[in-house]
């Protein structure tokens, strides 16, 4: 899932300005979204894997909103910032103050080629590409009205303008990782504009950059470009079988889905001991409440209808059935994803290393709940015949 930001009055919009871009990436198994929800919060960004902001306009991240950013990135987000001619300064926004952090700065530049452009020479053609899987099998791209950057450790510049350009030998394109996640920077929104798309080198740049931000393989063929690919979006398995690449780092998120459905099993099994606790404090006021009502009847020869509340060994009852039901679900959801392992196994799409390791937990699970289903039927059984 990628976000497309409009909180900050952007020129790049998914409906308008880089509707083609959307497209291009919903055809190659991305889900994108504009993000609408002013401000910038953490729990919106946990639902996507990366977020874009297309040129803001006369427009400014607040502090906590650029702290909410920073940290979705340190924690494993992706994050793409455009700007356009002029820089911050020009556009009255504040872009640098979220890119400085990861060694980028946009300038108040606006690049002129007159040697190396598209028709005109505020439109230069980028042919100074450093090797990387953002601009892998990338030969050239059109930066229609590009600010320079200012790159420190830990960035990368990436694509430089040409030694006769104005300003002259300067990055217009960067890269940083930062934490568990990924930054990248350009000096125009316009790379990826219905026009800039029309070349080449743009389309394969926005594949690569865009799977490379999500944290997948980066590699981008010339046959994606001319003729994406009509798989359904996340269908590994037919993407196994037309022989595009599968996410470099998709057994380490696999790993992470593990690891969360197992921690999830535990945090499940200390909430149901809280809740017992709780089930326990209701059947003794319940007892309490009885006699509370066999004494009032007693007295007063008031009747309280005491006798509509179960008694206690039938909640109990109760309570094993649910608990078993529970068991039981979450054995079938355990399964289900061990079978997405074994699937990735046999499409030679995981290493034997790393299916022996998943299997092996899951499998231990599974053991783990069948023991304790089994353990609760006896008890409901002994429960039942007394």
């Amino acid at each position: 899932m990628i976000f497309f930001d409009q909180t900050q009055n952007e020129r790049g919009r998914l409906d308008s300005t880089y509707s083609q871009l959307g497209k291009l990436l919903r055809e190659n198994g991305f889900d994108v979204e504009p993000y609408t929800e002013y401000m910038i919060l953490p729990r919106k960004l946990k639902e996507a894997s990366a977020i874009v902001f297309g040129c803001p306009n006369s427009s400014k991240l607040r502090p906590p909103e650029i702290d909410t950013l920073k940290r979705f990135v340190k924690e494993g987000g992706g994050l793409m910032l455009l700007s356009l001619s002029g820089g911050d300064r020009g556009l009255m926004n504040n872009m640098s103050m979220v890119s400085k952090e990861f060694g980028i700065v946009f300038e108040n530049t606006a690049v002129k080629d007159a040697r190396n452009n598209a028709g005109m020479p505020t439109m230069p053609i980028i042919r100074d590409i450093v090797p990387h899987p953002v601009t892998q099998n990338v030969a050239e791209i059109v930066m229609s009205a590009a600010c320079t950057l200012r790159v420190s450790s830990p960035a990368m510049a990436l694509a430089l303008t040409s030694a006769v350009a104005d300003p002259a030998s300067q990055p217009v394109l960067a890269v940083a990782e930062y934490g568990e996640g990924r930054v990248i920077c350009i000096g125009t929104y316009e790379v990826f504009r219905s026009g800039g798309l029309k070349n080449k080198g743009n389309r394969t740049l926005a594949l690569n950059a865009f799977r490379w931000l999500c944290g997948t393989e980066s590699l981008v063929r010339p046959s994606e470009v001319t003729a994406p690919t009509t798989a359904a979006p996340g269908s590994q398995a037919v993407a196994v079988a037309a022989g595009v690449q599968i996410p470099k780092d998709f057994e380490k998120m696999l790993r992470r889905l593990v690891d969360t459905v197992l921690d999830l099993s535990k945090g499940m099994e200390r909430l149901s001991e809280k809740i017992d606790g709780v089930q326990n404090n209701i059947e003794s006021l319940r007892s309490q409440f009885q006699a509370f009502a066999q004494k009032t009847q007693e007295q007063l020869g008031m009747i309280i209808p005491a006798g509509e509340f179960r008694t206690e060994k039938e909640a109990e009852a109760e309570r094993i059935k649910s608990d078993i039901a529970a068991l039981e679900r979450e054995i079938q959801s355990v399964e289900q994803l061990r079978e997405h392992v074994e699937e990735r196994h046999a499409s030679g799409a995981m290493s034997k290393d790393t299916y022996e390791e998943q299997i092996a937990k899951l499998d231990a699970r599974i053991k783990s709940l069948k023991r304790k289903i089994s353990k609760k039927k006896k008890d409901l059984k002994s429960l039942e015949g007394e």
